[in-house]
């Protein structure tokens, strides 16, 4: 492999780990082996504008890179399909991608990992980001998603509509048993927005104790391997599941994590609560059963996203860096991250 082919490689590297600082270093070197010609700033412009906003993001505003060689060399190894750049101008997501801002509601968002108090925002304390599991943003599922958590952060926010019904249930919580659904209001904005999104309601729900039983119930192969065993969980009848699970790892490591599989073109309302999504860093990686995977690892969290062709998977791993969200729980890096990734065969879930 020549030197330019070399160095377009770790440039892809670089710009997919967000490290600009390497990127430029690279992008300098190119530009001059490249002979540095104007027709090379040619770029797909919503590509540009990701790069720009992430190297402000990761600086604060404060330092900004040299758009023209960064740009300009990304094109020019484009021509010679090393860098991939057309697919990274369409599909360029991450955990901070599927963050809803402003839009903390304790009562529908997922209780996994370590969520923040309302006392303690009261207090001055920021927000905790959340994030939408059912798929990119520029799905459907996410969609719908979101704008249902909008709609029930802004209403019947003093509970008094809910305090009339109190324990008893209704026509609205008995048609929609597997939502929290308990006015018209609400019944009426739910069917809104999944017959706005082309997407299906989940009629019932299986609790599920081992793996057998979460396999045969999905109708999926399995994908859980070895080193991993399911606690407890529940399958929706289109096969939608969420799990608890323990990993333990080859390399010694312990890891306890939730496992979300969304089927695509149904309507889920999980969300989960990561802290600050600035915390986090995020690379692609490609698992032993040969399918990609989006990782992000936190100090105290950390994610393995899957976008397959029939359903989107959101693993919550209860550690981070530095150790979990429960006393017991291990420390993690890059490499057990990866490891635990590969402990899974994506490929199996339809």
């Amino acid at each position: 492999m020549d030197r330019i082919s070399a160095l377009k490689k770790e440039l892809e590297k670089a710009v997919l780990h967000e490290d600009f600082e390497r990127a430029e270093e690279i992008s300098d070197e190119l530009f001059r082996l490249q002979g540095g010609k104007e027709e090379y700033t040619e770029m797909p412009i919503r590509f540009a504008e990701e790069i720009k906003k992430r190297s402000e993001q990761k600086s604060g505003g404060q330092k900004k890179m040299n758009m023209k060689k960064i740009v300009g060399i990304a094109a020019a190894a484009a021509v010679i399909t090393t860098i991939g750049v057309t697919a990274l101008a369409t599909r360029w997501y991450g955990i901070r991608d599927l963050v809803i801002k402003n839009n903390y509601d304790p009562a529908i968002t997922a209780n996994t990992g370590n969520p923040s108090s309302p006392e303690g925002m009261e207090n001055g304390q920021e927000e905790p980001d959340l994030i939408v599991m059912q798929g990119y943003p520029d799905s459907n599922e996410y969609k719908a998603s979101a704008e249902w958590n909008l709609f029930c952060a802004g209403y019947d926010t003093d509970g008094s509509i809910l305090s009339q019904v109190g324990n008893s249930s209704n026509e609205y919580t008995e048609k929609y048993p597997m939502y929290l659904v308990y006015s018209k209001d609400m019944a009426d904005k739910l069917e809104e927005i999944v017959q706005k999104y082309n997407l299906s309601l989940h009629e019932s729900i299986t609790i599920v104790y081992e793996e057998e039983e979460l396999i045969r119930e999905a109708g999926i192969g399995d994908f859980i391997g070895d080193e991993n065993t399911v606690l407890s969980g529940y399958v929706y009848n289109d096969g939608t599941f969420h799990y608890d699970g323990r990993a333990n790892l080859k390399s010694g490591k312990s890891i306890d994590y939730q496992f979300g599989n969304y089927v695509k073109g149904t309507f889920s309302t999980t969300y989960l609560n990561i802290g600050n999504v600035n915390d986090y860093t995020e690379w692609e990686y490609k698992t032993r059963s040969g399918v990609k995977v989006s990782l992000a690892l936190g100090n105290e969290k950390a994610l393995v996203i899957a976008d397959l062709p029939n359903s989107f998977v959101t693993v919550n791993v209860l550690s981070g860096l530095e150790g979990g969200w429960m006393s017991y729980s291990d420390n993690i890096t890059v490499e057990v991250l990866q490891e635990f990734a590969d402990s899974f065969d994506f490929s199996k879930i339809k």
